[in-house]
């Protein structure tokens, strides 16, 4: 069942016991949202899945080939992820502290770049608060550009046909 107001996350972290903490957290920060998260190894098992569900987020880690050596890297996956779909917004999650890493990520499109430290899961919750933020503006900004067009058409019917009815029977506006 694949509900309109439900956001998919897609979590692509090769540690199991903290893909589930992270889960858990996430969850636990968000209950009255309908959120599905999604988890995988790999970016390769995650492309897999990617088209059917076309996550709204991906929390991605950069050492994806740490524990699978063959497998792909974060900004692989990232570059895999922003092809498919340029709209999907994409974490990265990473253990290193590293300036070079974090521009590399938000030049291949990266929304946030956050370091696996004791404050991890607030800084995740806290970039995934602002993404959802961001959500509800866009959706809302699609309401008030509906509403603008079909006021102005409303006005451009009025406007045309007084225009048509002064033109072809000028005696009913007098």
């Amino acid at each position: 069942m694949n509900n309109k107001n439900q956001i998919n996350i897609f979590i692509v972290e090769d540690n199991k016991v903290f893909t589930l903490a992270m889960k858990a957290d996430i969850e636990t920060a968000f209950p009255k949202m309908l959120i599905k998260i999604h988890s995988f190894e790999t970016g390769e098992k995650c492309m897999e899945k990617f088209m059917q569900v076309m996550p709204e987020i991906v929390i991605l880690d950069y050492h994806l080939n740490s524990k699978y050596p063959e497998a792909a890297d974060g900004i692989k996956v990232l570059d895999w992820i922003k092809k498919a779909n340029y709209k999907t917004e994409v974490i990265m999650l990473t253990r290193d502290d590293n300036i070079d890493i974090a521009l590399k990520s938000f030049k291949h499109g990266a929304l946030d770049y956050i370091v696996k430290t004791e404050t991890k899961f607030r800084k995740i919750n806290y970039s995934l608060f602002n993404f959802f933020k961001i959500m509800e503006a866009r959706r809302e900004t699609k309401i008030y550009k509906f509403i603008v067009i079909a006021i102005c058409l409303f006005v451009a019917i009025v406007v045309g046909i007084a225009t048509a009815i002064q033109i072809f029977s000028p005696s009913l506006l007098k």
